[in-house]
């Protein structure tokens, strides 16, 4: 079967396969995982102002006393909510269970007595009137028992008010919370679905309640049902009664435990029930017809219908916000509140004991504290009335007769200063009322200041919470009401309703796709691309492949970014990933003999590097070069064939096989130092090595590393002729025949002497030859360059290494260098700086570099100043250093031909070499 063949049948059963995994509940919890990173990449949007949450929180708790509070608390609390205009007081608090008839913590130990003050006080206040009154006589004795009935009457009633009030410490809690309800007339309470189990009892009975006050009438005309609930469990009828609705808290948690959803609208024995946040949406919409189908819910209006798309199960998903509970949408601690009422009794009691204040020496401050008490328990008596009566009317005068006493008491604080100053200040007995008139002024600074606090409570309250949709929960560190979002672990769950709140008012509304949108997806991108990338090179079908795959995604997440439609990515993204590996293992194994020949044929030949890339890339084996800057080097033993011919068997005769036994072991070694400094052997002709580096690997260092190898050669040319002469591969036979040529002077000297030439420059490399025979070589004017230098140390004798000025141009400090003549070579027209490389500047001696500068010297006087006799004297010192030194026997042979047939003027110092 062919590849093209197999990978179409990779593409299908790779796009089946994981199509068939959208059946197992892992994998679409792995794509929930998927939608919660799309989701924090949603454009950011501003959210809505029309939402606060109105939390009890630490502060609130601290302030009132462990929670859960008497029901008191938040039925105060509600009263106060009328003050500000807001649009609904949703409870995400559950009412469900009586309270039972006990002490009013709160009222027991800051009400009551706040009472007990002010009735006593007031008894307290008759009687010493009528006591000043007989003392200064203005009553007379027989006047005086017509108010001895007044005074019983007085304290008779104020029995009977501290009774009625001490009775408070009882009262019903829950009466209270529903008449504060009513009169707020914008509550919402909870339902609670029954998702096992159904109620029995007295709980079972509230069914019908809820049934007439709570169920909306919702179009279902697809029958999609609403949910599995089966029965429902409202708070207490007595407030239920009072609420204006209610809505059910139920939430829905995925698999994974994350919220990401919220039902609207549930069905409990064939009747609909809404969200506890989207109920007093509704209402507010002015209870708009609504119809549920597969798929979506639909609220009709006027000026055009919202559609609202659902989920599989009916679920609408929520566009949370990524900010933490406390930092999403606005948050008013419900001390706020609680704070008031006690600001409220604060002023009652210092008002209370201002009445006590001695009258004939602050007679002003007296009768006002005792006007201002009776203005303010009026406003208490109409608040009464209000929430016994549910009635607007009487509400509307306990505010009017509150606000009435707030700006009484603040005339009343100001002129209290001022008549306190000057009634201390003409008293003829200052010692008698000072203490007093100290009193005073304290009571009359904390009055100021609970009126200042109020004030100021109540200016925050009234911009915090005007026109809003108040959410009241429970969210101090000891909730338990704690769930996960997408991008928190800890949520507290009622900014749930907030979230469902503004997804809906912002319209933000995001939707996700069947998963058969991913099957089709998968079987439709995946065998496209499979065969698509079929036929080009393996490095850049997978890039191609992987490009596909980032492109599913992409693709995906714009359509989620712009649009809100999740189009499940993971099915089409792995099936394609699968696809491309399967696919690339079949071609691996199709090609891995191929790569196995490859290399088995040509490593012997090619440098690692160079097979590398052609295994790589098998199209490299064809035909073709480029230009690119290199070295070349080329080395060549010194009489070579001298030596060949020395090597002989028994019978005298020249002995081939000793011969290439020696000159195995000496490329070898001289080999394996090209390739160990990343060069590519060229070719061998005979005992020379052809090689270059910068390619096929281009390198910046070329130069440098070819020079490097060429002194590790020189070094390990000692080595070979020793461990040659103990192999028997030379012996005495090669030393006599290069004695007798004078090729050596001494058997002590070196009988294999290598000759290298380096050059630089731009050199054509690539395969050359034809479709059945290449080779990976070289060829160009550098590289013939480089061959002449080789040739060019016999005639100057140098130690072995010539390099060109344009390999001298890419090195640095790395090598000490000798200056040599500028010539110019058999077949190159050009002249060439030659220069000699010595030693490694790291592992040069002083001595040496005090030679090269001294023949530097030398080359200078010679080549610049021509003054033969100078630079000859310069070449004899070199020479006394270094005696058996070829460059300077030669240049001093130069300066004295020089001193007699001086050279002609117009000379330019370039020297023609015209031998090979």
């Amino acid at each position: 079967m062919t590849i093209r063949k197999l990978s179409i049948l990779t593409a299908f059963g790779a796009a089946a396969l994981f199509s068939l995994l959208y059946l197992a509940p892992f994998f679409a919890a792995a794509e929930s995982k998927i939608y919660d990173v799309y989701l924090g990449f949603r454009p950011p949007r501003q959210r809505i102002q029309n939402v606060a949450f109105l939390d009890i929180d630490d502060q609130a708790i601290a302030q009132v006393g462990v929670f859960p509070w008497p029901r008191s608390v938040i039925a105060d609390g509600l009263v106060r909510l009328k003050e500000y205009g807001i649009q609904a007081a949703i409870f995400d608090i559950e009412f469900i269970d009586k309270s039972p008839t006990q002490v009013d913590e709160l009222y027991l130990q800051q009400g009551l007595a706040a009472d007990y003050d002010r009735r006593f006080s007031e008894v307290g206040s008759g009687m010493a009137e009528i006591l000043e009154a007989i003392s200064a006589g203005q009553i007379g004795a027989a006047e005086a028992s017509r108010y001895i009935d007044d005074v019983t009457l007085m304290v008779q009633e104020g029995r009977d008010t501290l009774y009625r009030e001490t009775m408070q410490i009882t009262r019903d809690n829950d009466l209270h919370l529903a008449e504060a309800s009513a009169l707020l007339g914008k509550v919402w309470g909870t339902l609670n679905l029954q998702e096992q189990f159904a109620l029995e009892g007295e709980q079972a009975q509230r069914l019908a309640l809820a049934e007439e006050r709570f169920s909306y009438p919702i179009a279902d005309p697809a029958g999609v049902g609403g949910g599995s609930a089966v029965d429902i469990l409202p708070a207490l009828p007595l407030f239920m009664e009072a609420v204006k609705g209610a809505g059910f808290t139920n939430v829905a948690i995925d698999s994974d435990g994350i919220r990401r959803r919220l039902y609207l609208a549930r069905k409990v024995k064939g009747r609909w029930y809404l969200q506890l946040a989207f109920a007093p949406l509704v209402d507010m919409l002015g209870r708009p017809d609504i119809e549920v189908g597969k798929g979506r819910l639909v609220i009709k209006g006027s000026g055009g219908d919202t559609v609202i798309p659902l989920d599989k199960n009916g679920a609408m998903l929520l566009d949370w916000p990524r900010e933490t509970y406390a930092k999403s949408y606005e948050h008013v601690s419900f001390v706020r509140l609680t704070i008031l009422e006690e600001y409220q009794r604060h002023i009652e009691q210092y008002l209370g004991a201002l009445a006590f204040i001695d009258k004939g020496a602050f007679p002003f401050i007296a009768e006002g504290a005792v006007s201002l008490r009776a203005l303010f328990e009026e406003a208490e008596l109409a608040k009464d009335a209000a929430l016994a009566e549910t009635s607007d009317a009487e509400f509307g005068r306990y505010i009017a007769l509150r606000n009435q006493g707030f700006e009484a008491l603040g005339v009343f604080t100001t002129r209290a200063f001022a008549y306190l100053e000057e009634t201390v200040n003409s008293a003829a007995d200052l010692e008698a009322i000072m203490g007093e008139a100290e009193y005073c002024n304290t009571l009359l600074e904390y009055l100021d200041t609970e009126l200042h606090s109020t004030r100021e409570q109540q200016a925050y309250l009234e911009g915090a919470l005007d026109g809003k949709m108040c959410i009241i929960g429970r969210v101090d560190t000891g909730t338990t009401d704690i769930g996960v979002n997408p991008f928190h672990g800890e949520y507290v769950n009622v900014g749930t309703h907030g979230v469902l709140l503004d997804t809906i008012l912002s319209g933000s509304f995001m939707q996700i796709l069947p998963p058969w949108w991913s099957v089709i997806l998968a079987f439709l991108l995946v065998p496209l691309v499979i065969v698509g990338i079929s036929g080009r090179k393996p490095l850049l079908r997978i890039l191609l492949g992987i490009s596909s795959i980032a492109l599913t995604l992409l693709i995906t997440f714009a359509l989620f970014y712009a649009k809100g439609l999740f189009l499940g990515p993971l099915g089409p993204a792995l099936a394609m990933a699968a696809a491309l590996i399967v696919r690339e293992t079949i071609a691996f194994a199709g090609t891995e003999k191929e790569k196995v020949f490859i290399r088995s044929a040509f490593s012997r030949y090619l440098a690692p590097a160079v097979i590398d890339q052609i295994v790589a890339d098998p199209s490299r084996l064809q035909l073709g070069g480029q230009r690119l800057e290199m070295t070349a080097i080329f080395t060549d033993v010194r009489s070579f064939s001298t030596i060949s011919e020395a090597l002989k068997d028994e019978t005298g005769e020249p002995d081939p096989h000793k011969l290439v036994e020696l000159l195995n072991f000496y490329l070898t070694r001289m080999s394996d130092i090209v390739l160990a400094n990343q060069g590519t052997i060229d070719k061998y002709e005979g005992d020379a090595i052809i090689a270059f580096f910068g390619a096929p690997l281009h390198m910046e260092n070329h130069a440098s590393l070819a020079v490097r190898s060429a002194l590790e050669m020189k070094k390990a040319e000692v080595l070979i002729n020793k461990e040659a002469m103990e192999k028997g591969l030379l012996n005495a036979d090669v030393a006599q025949a290069l004695l007798a040529k004078k090729i050596i002077n001494s058997v002590d000297e070196p009988l294999i002497f290598t000759r290298l030439g380096i050059n630089t420059g731009m050199i054509v490399v690539g395969n050359m030859g034809t479709p059945n025979k290449m080779d990976y070589t070289i060829m160009g004017n550098s590289v013939n360059l480089a061959a002449r230098l080789e040739g060019v140390n016999k005639q100057y004798n140098t130690g072995g290494i010539l390099i060109s000025g344009y390999t001298r141009k890419h090195l640095g400090d790395e090598f000490v260098l000798r200056r040599l003549d500028r010539v110019r070579v058999v077949g190159i027209t050009t002249w060439v700086r030659l220069y000699e490389v010595m030693e490694l500047t790291s592992e040069a001696g002083t001595d040496l570099l005090e030679r090269i500068k001294l023949f530097d010297e030398g080359v200078d006087i010679f080549e610049k100043e021509k003054d033969w006799a100078k630079a000859a004297k310069l070449f004899k010192q070199y020479l006394a250093l270094a005696p058996s030194d070829g460059p300077a026997k030669l240049y001093l042979a130069r300066c004295q031909k020089f001193q007699k047939t001086p050279p002609d003027p117009k000379w330019e110092g370039v020297f023609n070499l015209d031998q090979k």
